[in-house]
């Protein structure tokens, strides 16, 4: 891998000249004037060993607030995304989210794989794909945790890890009630309620949300599409005695996302993606439908000030049912649906100890299983997907359909065909997975100001998978028959012999037993961290992270077992933490062996080893507070992930020097609130924000056409503020100047040459009243 010179300098500019401003304002904001109480608000960090000032913890680490996420009214996982440098969030459905930390992202392609970035709910694991998108309301703070995690979060955070803390049960009595409307028929409702039950040390607290929206595109076909409609509970509990050694939290969570479908278009078939309007097939009725339901139990008991055993139980129960225009046409060609059930469980015993002021740290050991199902339906007039095999899409846009084709001597065809109208056919690949981990992590003091935190896990495996695929319904497959699954001679295109066998046109008919493979491996990590004075610190370290092995079938039924990849980590970071202001910076550089990246392959899009790639960046975060009246805050992240140009063996490999799909090189975000007192029971306070992302491909072939280009989104809220009533009016507003921009492109229509793309919100607006009580 090379690097750009002009780039590699720009870099280290930006970083001195960081470091430099960091001093500078750390100086200039302290105040000796005791009438003068301003401060930055206070987080505390629960990803590493217990409780933890980000000072304490040697690792890139972002921490996003419960007052942030409410003075920003951040209300989705892509405006949380920009508040933390080096992740990237794109939602096109709430069962498939990309979720991208410094440069890697998760398909889940298979219900064996796993994924490369967790995601946990108070300590509890949610991160397969459609268990992940979490409504972001009565939250404590969301943490974002960068680079390996195996030893602090297991094996599924290879490129990092993001934790959503909810409230917990306080020992008072209060809540808040909150309620909004805007354009785009919005209706928002939000809530909790904080019950102490006196003298037990047992506080409950209930919270829900439901949230509505009107789809913002179109379909001229009847309806609208991407909508939102969400409804959201929590129940949770705390045992916390005084005095008392036993302690215990009980999280119950539930969420249904009952969403119409997504706006997948095709270019070809309108004017222009972003007159927000679509016509899809006629009716059919397209939907993302999503149930998660979770149960979590964490218990605590302390041998000492600093030292207790801890056990955490989780059981999180999903399903997520999708049916899609895969053509994003009105012509009825790819009628695609996808239906996942899933089940985990996790029990995990720890030990947090700590030995003086000298050592602190984990052991631990945990187990996890999940049991997924994952069917594929697949319903297409045939008529139509005939001029997509015979590629000639464009005479299927204008609806012209193909009911017969005379015999094609020249191709081997000798006989009429008959292209049914009425198709279905099912793919259903279930697996079994189970892991158990041991595990070890401790930071040792080894000078007054100097430490050195190292951690290793041991992880097993064991993944159980079969897949069977069968015609379902309608007319068999001419097309299967004939053309996909037909003896073909690859070199002149003559169809030697139709497959009579082949039913199906896009799943070949097969009824694969269960297949066990099991693996084992270690990951760890090994950091030093100087503390420059009581409110600095540098550190270095390196990491090792894993992806495990992935089974999966291909539309033919074959298997494959692709091979673990692995990270090597490579960091380096300052931090500064004063009263009134907080400078972050990080430096990564990370090898990839046997890299995992996903592309269509004919008719599937499979996980495939493209061998070797490399990454490198910067990330950068800042806060301060000027005044009374005002504060600033912003990041930056460059990030630079490219496939290598060969192989370990030195041959040239796929997509060399391509760069990793989803990964803007630059981003960043600039806000502030500044607030104004109207009288002493009023206030005002304006949190506009501006995030800015450079170009970014969807896919990691980088295909041309298939890529967003650089575009900034600015948000804003404004709130007026009656303290004695405990009311809040606001008024916000997302993407406020209406910029054009994709969450989606290429899609499943990519695979027969028709790439469908999918339009990010316009501008959306709104108000909402709060009562704090």
């Amino acid at each position: 891998m090379q690097f750009d010179p002009i780039i590699v300098k720009q870099f280290f500019v930006v970083f001195l000249l960081s470091l430099s401003l960091s001093v500078v304002i750390a100086q200039t904001t302290e105040t000796d004037d005791p009438e003068i109480v301003v401060e930055l608000e206070q987080v505390t960090i629960t990803s590493q060993h217990g409780s933890q000032h980000l000072l304490d913890i040697p690792a890139a680490i972002t921490a996003v607030s419960g007052q942030m996420l409410e003075s920003a009214n951040i209300d989705n996982f892509e405006q949380l995304a920009a508040f933390v440098p080096g992740l990237n969030i794109l939602t096109q459905t709430p069962g498939r989210p990309n979720l991208v930390i410094r440069g890697l992202t998760s398909d889940e392609v298979s219900p064996a794989a796993q994924p490369r970035v967790s995601v946990y709910l108070n300590h509890a694991p949610i991160s397969r794909a459609t268990m992940a998108v979490t409504e972001l309301y009565d939250m404590e703070r969301v943490e974002v945790m960068k680079g390996p995690q195996g030893t602090l979060f297991g094996r599924g955070s290879q490129a990092g890890a993001i934790s959503f803390i909810t409230r917990k049960p306080a020992d008072r009595f209060g809540g808040y009630v909150t309620a909004g409307a805007g354009n785009y028929g919005m209706m928002h409702l939000e809530g909790a309620l904080n019950v102490p039950i006196a003298k037990t040390g047992v506080s409950a607290r209930i919270a829900g949300t439901y949230s509505y929206r009107d789809g913002y595109v179109k379909n001229n076909s009847g309806g609208t599409l991407n909508d939102k409609n969400t409804l959201g509970g929590r129940f949770s509990a705390s045992y916390a005695p005084q005095n008392g050694k036993f302690k215990a939290d009980l999280t119950v969570n539930y969420q249904k996302d009952d969403h119409s479908g997504t706006a997948f278009i095709n270019p070809n078939g309108v004017r222009d993606i972003f007159n927000y309007e679509v016509s899809l097939d006629r009716d059919k009725e397209f939907y993302n439908r999503r149930e998660v339901f979770g149960t979590i139990l964490n218990a605590r008991y302390y041998t000492g000030e600093q030292s207790y055993f801890s056990s955490i139980t989780s059981y999180f129960n999903n399903t997520a049912d999708s049916r899609f225009d895969g053509d994003g046409s009105s012509a009825p060609a790819i009628d695609m649906g996808e239906l996942v059930k899933a089940n985990q469980f996790m029990q995990e015993i720890r030990y947090n100890f700590s030995s003086g002021n000298r050592i602190t740290g984990i052991a631990g050991a945990s187990f996890w299983r999940e049991d997924v199902g994952h069917t594929y339906r697949f319903r297409p007039n045939e008529q139509y997907a005939a001029w997509l095999i015979f590629q000639m899409p464009g005479l299927m846009m204008y609806g012209n359909p193909m009911r017969e084709q005379a015999p094609m001597p020249e191709r081997g065809i000798t006989e009429h065909l008959y292209f049914p109208e009425n198709h279905e056919e099912e793919s259903i690949t279930e697996a079994v997975n189970n892991a158990f981990d041991i595990f070890f992590d401790a930071t040792y003091q080894l000078l007054p100001k100097l430490s050195f935190t190292a951690g290793v896990r041991a992880t097993f495996e064991q993944f159980s998978i079969k897949n069977r695929a069968y015609h379902s319904g309608g007319d068999p497959s001419t097309l299967g028959r004939w053309f996909v699954f037909a003896d073909i001679n690859r070199e002149t295109g003559y169809i030697n012999a139709p497959n009579d066998n082949a039913s199906n046109f896009f799943f070949a008919p097969v009824e694969n037993p269960a297949t066990e493979k099991s693996f084992s491996a270690l990951t760890w990590r090994a950091s030093l961290q100087y503390k420059v004075d009581g409110q600095s610190n540098v550190f270095a370290g390196y990491s090792r992270g894993r992806r495990p092995n992935v089974l999966q079938y291909n539309s033919a039924g074959e298997l494959s077992v692709i091979d673990a990849e692995t990270l090597h980590s490579f960091d380096a970071g300052y931090k500064l933490v004063s009263h009134r202001f907080m400078f972050d910076a990080s430096l990564y550089y990370q090898l990839y062996r046997n890299f995992q990246s996903s592309m269509w392959e004919g008719m599937n899009y499979l996980v495939v080893d493209v061998e070797r790639a490399t990454s490198c960046g910067a990330e950068l975060s800042t806060k301060a507070v000027v005044n009374s009246y005002l504060n600033v805050f912003g990041n930056y992240a460059y990030t630079y992930a490219v496939f290598d140009d060969k192989d370990s063996d030195g041959n040239p490999q796929g997509n060399a020097g391509n760069s990793f799909r989803l990964t803007p090189r630059n981003s960043f975000l600039i806000g502030l609130n500044a607030g104004v007192d109207i009288s002493q029971n009023m206030n005002i306070v304006l949190t506009p924000t501006y995030s800015w992302k450079s170009h970014i491909w969807f896919e990691d072939a980088n295909d041309e056409g298939i890529e967003q280009d650089a575009c900034g989104l600015l948000n804003a809220n404004l709130s007026l503020r009656f303290k004695q009533q405990g009311l809040t009016v606001s008024l916000f507003g997302s993407n406020l100047t209406g910029e054009k921009y994709l969450i989606g492109a290429g899609n499943m229509g990519a695979m027969f040459g028709i790439p469908t793309f999918v339009p990010g919100a316009p501008r959306m607006l709104g108000g909402k009243l709060t009562w704090k009580f």
